[in-house]
């Protein structure tokens, strides 16, 4: 299994290649939200580290140091992650929650991420300085998944090929209940 420092290394990799600057912030929340994609998509972690309910959102203490006093940061200033780490499934994962943040002018992404795991419960139902237990990640944006009008503020990725679990739309769902009440 990739460590935390891998995924983080992964992720400034693919940001810069698309010309992003990532802020500490950015990068931290970005690593909440491919965790709890991936219990989601295969009910299992992308890597083993926990993650904190801090003042300004969800962080992986393990990737905190190469964070610490910096405002950007770049995927040379994690020499010890290796995103060759990562499967193909990890990868595109990875990819589709970052690109749901790609946005040509993302200077406020940190801000958005901040705002958006605040208003979520796993983090919002978590005490300052204690690990979000991973539980409640998978069964909020489990519930997301399954019924988008559950409230909710970060996109959803199209999990699509990257799930070991089928997800049905609104529309099928609403069939597949009549054809089974008739």
């Amino acid at each position: 299994m990739a460590k935390a420092i891998d995924v983080a290394k992964y992720i400034l990799e693919q940001r810069d290649a698309h010309g992003h600057e990532t802020t500490t912030f950015a990068l931290q929340k970005l690593l909440y939200y491919c965790q709890s994609w991936m219990l989601v998509a295969n009910d299992r972690p992308l890597f083993d580290e926990p993650i904190v309910a801090w003042r300004h959102g969800p962080v992986v203490r393990a990737v905190y140091p190469y964070c610490k006093g910096r405002r950007l940061i770049f995927p040379r200033e994690i020499p010890d992650g290796n995103s060759d780490r990562l499967n193909v499934v990890e990868r595109s994962l990875i990819d589709r929650v970052v690109s749901q943040f790609d946005r040509p002018d993302d200077k406020r992404l940190s801000d958005n991420l901040e705002k958006m795991s605040h208003e979520e419960t796993p983090w919002a139902e978590t005490q300052q300085g204690n690990i979000i237990p991973r539980e409640r990640m998978l069964s909020f944006y489990s519930q997301v998944q399954a019924n988008p009008k559950i409230d909710h503020a970060a996109p959803i990725p199209d999990l699509y090929g990257v799930s070991q679990r089928t997800f049905i739309s609104d529309e099928d769902a609403d069939w597949l209940d009549r054809f089974l009440q008739d």
